[in-house]
């Protein structure tokens, strides 16, 4: 009964103190990094156009003033 109990408490003390690590680790490369990489590059690329959409506006705007 208590050896039972002693290898729990054991386990459990153990895969606390090492779960740091592998936690930082799973969410920096997890499955999906690769298309969550690529989203975020999508976005990027949408504020870069939006800006030079509103960019562009103002000049337009400035000519036909």
């Amino acid at each position: 009964m208590y050896k039972s109990l002693i290898v729990v408490c054991l386990s459990s003390v153990i895969m606390s103190a090492c779960s740091d690590d592998s936690v930082d680790k799973v969410q920096q490369d997890h499955v999906w990094k690769e298309q969550t990489d690529m989203i975020d590059k999508a976005k990027n690329v949408e504020n870069l156009l939006q800006d030079a959409a509103a960019l562009q506006q103002q000049k337009i705007n400035e000519q036909t003033h």
